[in-house]
């Protein structure tokens, strides 16, 4: 699956964002517009820092991270070298959501083979 496709297989997915290991964006779909409308990049730090507090603590590496804001929810998933954050809609299925990992492992494995 790609990631335009997402925007038709789960109906309420408003933006994508993909980030580069260092937090720098490297694609934002549907628009730039779209994504920077909805202001996802204040989400980054947050999420940056709740990776490095599970790790200082001893946990396993956080994959997913769920939250809530201004009537949507926020998922950012950590699939190194990339990080993918996707704004919903409240209504969509958040399992359904939670799934898309397994996608978005297929989609970074094939960008870095396609780089090599």
């Amino acid at each position: 699956m790609t990631l335009p496709q997402l925007f038709a297989h789960i109906d309420g997915i408003e933006a994508i964002l993909v980030l580069d290991k260092d937090g720098t964006p490297i694609l934002k779909l549907p628009t730039a517009e779209a994504v920077d409308q909805l202001d996802l990049q204040t989400i980054i730090p947050s999420a940056q820092t709740l990776q490095d507090q599970s790790q200082r603590m001893n946990l396993k590496k956080l994959k997913t991270v769920v939250t809530y804001w201004s009537a949507r929810q926020i998922i950012t998933y950590n699939v190194p070298p990339l990080v993918f954050i996707i704004a919903a809609d409240t209504n969509v299925n958040t399992g359904a959501l939670l799934n898309l990992y397994n996608d978005f492992q297929t989609i970074s494995s094939e960008e870095l083979s396609n780089k090599a």
